[in-house]
This record gives C-alpha cells, structure tokens and sequence, in this order.
C-alpha cells in the first residue's frame, strides 16, 4: 500500500500525464474534467517544479506505486512492462477486491 507522500503523489502525477495525455491532458482523470484543467496547472498552481529528468524509471517506489494505482483507477491502458510491476507491487487477493476486471486481466497476461 503507498504510502501519503505529498511529493511522491505530485510527481506520479506529473508523469501519468506525460504519459496518457490526449491534446495536453489526462482526460480521464475526474478532477481534471471538473475543472476543465490538465494535472500540470493543478500542479503549477500548488508550486511543484518537475526536475528534468523526472519519468516512470526515476520515481521512487512509493511514486511508482501510486502511478500504477492510478492507472488501474482510472482504466488506462497497460503495457506487458507495467503488468508484471503491478503484478510484483500489489498482491492478488488486493487487486481481486479493488479491481475485479484489472485482476483477471493482469494474471490472464501470465499464461
């Protein structure tokens, strides 16, 4: 389970928009469409400064924890790549009971 890490959350967040923007932001992201602004003003606006050579490999374990919840969360696509992280970070009775249909498809990929 990730740990609350105002830092780490900020950063997972920064990434899982440079990752699966569509025209400049995350549009399944629910807050983002509430207030019709990308994850990146929200952030800007909270003073957060992304360093240069921030991307999935350069954040923390807690960072990447939260970036793969929130990829499950928010029914993004997944690569092979991020499927065995996930499969390494959450436990399957976890993923069973928060992700039904991400669990069957998570463990489905290992056959």
């Amino acid at each position: 389970m990730a740990q609350f890490d105002r830092f780490d959350i900020a950063e997972a967040h920064c990434v899982l928009e440079w990752d699966y923007n569509v025209g400049g932001w995350l549009r399944e992201r629910p807050t983002n469409l509430r207030r019709m602004q990308s994850t990146g003003v929200q952030l800007h606006r909270m003073q957060f400064h992304p360093r240069a050579d921030l991307g999935y490999s350069a954040l923390t374990e807690n960072a990447q924890e939260i970036y793969l919840d929130n990829v499950l969360k928010l029914d993004l696509p997944r690569d092979a790549e991020q499927n065995q992280r996930i499969r390494e970070m959450f436990s399957p009775d976890w993923l069973k009971a928060k992700y039904p249909v991400v669990h069957a498809d998570v463990f489905r990929a290992m056959h």
